[in-house]
């Protein structure tokens, strides 16, 4: 039945790691959504929206309404040309989320499809269906080579060194320019997943270094790796810092300001104070992998010795390379002048660990975990 309130607020990237958390928040607080979801191999667009709800349903105890679905392509105009009058009648805000997180691409591939070309057709449906206020995630990646990045620069001619960064600029001048009424900015950094409950949707950066490492060493015996000594293959010194954020935090952050009206019209860098040294992730990376992961039997004479595994992580890693760089340091006045009652937590090994055990025992997402993350949050993190 078609829902007759005519205050929706219109949600892209519902089905990604954070737009999963903002849409049940959202359904939580009884506000009506709207999502546009792309369907699936396997799933149909609603089919994906029930699989999010019914895994926040299971940790929570709670029924939602479900939102009003739109089955569609971001970067495709045909959802515009037949649904642009509905939210002319029935929407005045909009939230955009989603975003590809490919690190290389062409502007006929992704990135680009996803982060320019998306956010190209999201603003052609604000302009024809008149809606003023956008909150708009961007990344704190905008600052690519930059050492420091304060919440009110954009171009200050810093270098963007993959296409991820290079199209999320592009996406949030092109926001920027479009003339919102309301316009508010969130610049998250590496968002990863819960730290209550270790859950996450998506499997990327921190969990992409993760599962390689998983993978390789199902062909070694304990002991014969070393993460410190790929730092050294790849020319890091491992004193770099890496700027993670548990997605229940950035959520909180995020919502806080959205409900706030005196809030909006600024940009916030949502990001980790004190980010862990590259030493403590691969150090992490080693132990989660030699206590969770499958290894080889010592007397198996098939199993693999270090420099195989170098050779093969080397090799697969290089496309992250960029991604393990320091990252700079991320000036966040406004989101701590705004929301200084949510602390970020720090993401130290004990944390890192606690969620790289749940991808690990996930099969990172491969595996039904409809109720692992229950379990693991009556568990102590000191694992």
């Amino acid at each position: 039945m078609e829902q007759s309130d005519s205050n929706y607020v219109f949600l892209t990237g519902a089905t990604g790691l954070l737009g999963s958390h903002i849409l049940w928040n959202c359904l939580e607080r009884g506000e009506h959504i709207a999502v546009l979801v792309r369907p699936g191999k396997k799933e149909s667009a609603e089919q994906r929206i029930t699989g999010i709800l019914r895994h926040f349903e299971a940790e929570t105890g709670k029924t939602v309404r479900p939102p009003r679905i739109f089955s569609g392509n971001l970067f495709h105009s045909s959802w515009i040309d037949q649904h642009s009058g509905w939210f002319a009648d029935h929407c005045r805000t909009m939230i955009h989320c989603a975003a590809s997180l490919t690190f290389y691409g062409n502007a006929e591939s992704e990135p680009y499809r996803s982060n320019t070309g998306g956010t190209e057709q999201i603003l052609k449906l604000a302009d024809k269906a008149g809606i003023g206020e956008m909150h708009y995630v961007s990344t704190a990646y905008v600052a690519g080579s930059s050492r420091s990045f304060s919440e009110n620069n954009i171009d200050i001619g810093q270098e963007l060194r993959n296409d991820y960064e290079k199209s999320k600029f592009q996406a949030e001048k092109m926001v920027r320019s479009a003339g919102f009424n309301d316009l508010t900015v969130y610049r998250p950094s590496i968002v990863v997943g819960d730290s209550k409950t270790g859950y996450t949707a998506t499997f990327h950066g921190f969990y992409a270094v993760l599962k390689l490492a998983h993978t390789l060493v199902q062909r070694m015996p304990l002991g014969s790796t070393s993460g410190r000594g790929l730092l050294t293959a790849l020319g890091l010194s491992g004193t770099e810092h890496k700027n993670f954020v548990p997605v229940d935090w950035v959520t909180a952050v995020f919502d806080y300001i959205y409900r706030h009206r005196e809030l909006h019209q600024s940009t916030y860098h949502l990001t980790a104070p004190k980010p862990p040294l590259l030493t403590d992730f691969v150090d992490m990376v080693q132990d989660a992998v030699e206590t969770y992961s499958k290894l080889a039997d010592k007397k198996d004479r098939h199993a693999a010795d270090e420099s195989w595994f170098f050779e093969n992580y080397f090799k697969e890693v290089q496309i992250y390379k960029a991604y393990l760089q320091d990252d700079p340091q991320f000036d966040s006045a406004n989101t701590q002048s705004a929301a200084p009652h949510l602390p970020c937590p720090v993401m130290d090994k004990e944390l890192m660990l606690f969620l790289a055990r749940y991808a690990i025992l996930s099969n990172f997402g491969k595996r039904d975990v409809l109720h692992l993350s229950s379990k693991m949050l009556k568990e102590s993190r000191a694992v």
